[in-house]
């Protein structure tokens, strides 16, 4: 018995879901292979997602289970009580479903990226309905995400400027930022004039918001979409934005297999004039130079300065290629703003 988890949490889950654990193998930082010994095979997450989020999960699934999306979706296991999933005394998550023997999507094969830009339109056309019964709720603009994320921005340089001794990382992120700084106010500047028409054209929908390869499952029986803890309600440009640039970095920046996402993209209706335009300035905008600075100055994540140094100098090579692209494919970022 391969344990990477506290005896009494694995007789919480034990207890929960009413099962005796043969074997648990550890596969990612809060995720599990579980073996029972009556030879059943789970998946078991971990997480500290706060509840309410939980719920919203939860939420997503019963409703995209009464809609032709469920063939892609796993079954959450219900738990003794007939929830789906438990809270332990440190408020952890505890989520368990059936296991699927499969592999991660590549995002160098044709045919894999073909099926993962259909699941992930499916997904945004089978929650229309749902997105809108939580219109009410507020979800700030484009504008207004890049307006707060930019004043982090200044916070995080002035962070800086008042300490008395700088880290090595402290001097070279305000070295990038001196060259990659103009990038944020440009984007604010170009999604004003556009996002108006960008939301008389567009409906919002559930965006899943991390469309890694490894959330894609393939298996004999269907492709699986699963780990919605980041989903929101959204337009679907975000997903795809963020989908494109993995294609991206996946494939070393290849303009070819960049051209073939655009005309998936494009065989899905999926593009229109201000769709796309909003896409380009999603991609300009220097998401990943922010999201160091961020978990580095904010979040104070405890990790490395070397792996910090390493993120930061990878965002760079990111907003690079980003740019790159966007020079070859729309004509320069102010062709048409």
């Amino acid at each position: 018995m391969y344990i990477f988890m506290g005896t009494p949490e694995l007789k919480l889950v034990e207890e929960n879901y009413y099962i005796k654990i043969d074997e648990i193998k550890q596969i990612k930082s809060n995720a599990y292979f579980v073996k029972t010994k009556d030879g059943k095979e789970f998946f078991l997450k971990v997480s500290r997602v706060d509840k309410e989020h939980v719920d919203f999960i939860i939420k997503i699934f019963s409703h995209l289970k009464n809609t032709s999306f469920k063939s892609h979706l796993i079954d959450f296991q219900k738990t003794i009580d007939g929830g789906f999933y438990f809270l332990d005394n440190h408020k952890k998550v505890y989520l368990l479903c059936k296991w699927i023997d499969g592999r991660s999507a590549d995002f160098r094969n044709v045919y894999d990226l073909r099926r993962v830009v259909s699941i992930l339109h499916h997904l945004h056309l089978a929650s229309l309905s749902f997105a809108e019964e939580i219109k009410d709720s507020f979800y700030p603009s484009y504008q207004e995400v890049f307006c707060r994320k930019y004043s982090q921005v200044i916070q995080m340089k002035n962070i800086i400027h008042q300490k008395d001794n700088l880290s090595y990382f402290d001097e070279i992120f305000l070295n990038v930022l001196s060259r990659f700084e103009d990038r944020f106010v440009e984007s604010m500047h170009m999604m004003k004039k556009v996002e108006d028409y960008f939301k008389e054209e567009n409906q919002k929908v559930l965006i899943h918001h991390d469309p890694a390869h490894h959330n894609f499952i393939f298996s004999e029986k269907g492709v699986y979409l699963i780990d919605f803890d980041y989903a929101m309600v959204d337009y679907s440009v975000h997903d795809f934005v963020n989908l494109g640039v993995r294609v991206l970095k996946t494939n070393d920046w290849d303009r070819n297999m960049f051209r073939i996402y655009l005309k998936l993209l494009q065989d899905k209706n999926i593009l229109n004039k201000f769709w796309l335009q909003t896409f380009w300035i999603l991609m300009y905008f220097p998401q990943e130079i922010w999201q160091v600075g961020f978990q580095y100055y904010f979040e104070k994540q405890p990790w490395a300065e070397e792996y910090f140094l390493k993120r930061l100098k990878g965002s760079e090579r990111i907003q690079a290629g980003k740019e790159m692209i966007i020079k070859e494919f729309a004509g320069g970022i102010f062709k048409w703003c």
